[in-house]
């Protein structure tokens, strides 16, 4: 019987592949994870008004984040996970970046009740991802928009902070595009190096909180 040429197969993607992106681009996906806490260490070397207790908590919170992230995308570079989405290590990098998300509230607020609202969201968040059945694909990037930017960004609002804020928003925005258009394999990387921008504004925004209250003043609202 001949073959119907009219009718096309799509090709299936591979499941031990991210969004489709090669062994180079996830190891460059490890590397430019980095770039943030790079971003924090650097300004803590160079400009020493930014040193303080937030700024220090924040730092730390990246670099705890980063051996979970980086072997995650270490182990996609060398497909040794059978699939790239239903896996211990994406779960772990995804928690990992929602518990970044509550330090970073904190450390941008003085408000016990706003640190409150962003630690219990983040913990939602955190459950969803180990949940069964598990959020889906919208869900999940909407969750991470929301930890990364929205939680510490609204901070910045509160205070009258615009300019972080703006700049900031800016480096989510450029992330977040080439990250969806993909750019070939390479947006992922290239949100990585947009979220070092978006470190660098939250660290000043919280340096500037340090110097205008003693170290961790606490506000009720």
């Amino acid at each position: 019987m001949a073959r119907d040429s009219s009718v096309t197969v799509p090709l299936c993607q591979d499941p031990c592949a991210l969004d489709g992106m090669n062994p180079l681009q996830e190891f460059s996906n490890a590397l430019t994870m980095c770039v943030s806490f790079g971003v924090c260490a650097w300004c803590w070397v160079c400009w020493p008004e930014l040193r303080g207790t937030r700024t220090a908590a924040m730092s730390l919170a990246l670099l705890i984040h980063l051996p979970f992230s980086c072997s995650y995308h270490l182990l996609l570079a060398q497909r040794e996970l059978k699939d790239a989405i239903d896996c211990t290590p994406r779960r772990l990098d995804h928690t990992f970046i929602f518990l970044t998300s509550m330090v970073f509230t904190g450390a941008l607020t003085s408000s016990i009740l706003y640190t409150l609202v962003g630690f219990l969201l983040n913990a939602y968040f955190i459950s969803r991802i180990w949940a069964k059945p598990e959020a889906g694909v919208i869900e999940r990037m909407v969750n991470v928009g929301l930890a990364v930017f929205l939680c510490p960004g609204l901070n910045a609002l509160a205070r009258g902070d615009y300019r972080n804020l703006i700049c900031g928003c800016l480096w989510f925005i450029t992330g977040a595009a080439a990250m969806v258009q993909r750019l070939g394999g390479w947006g992922h990387s290239i949100m990585h190096v947009c979220l070092g921008g978006l470190a660098y504004h939250c660290l000043v925004s919280a340096s500037e909180l340090q110097k205008s209250e003693p170290p961790w003043t606490v506000n009720y609202w």
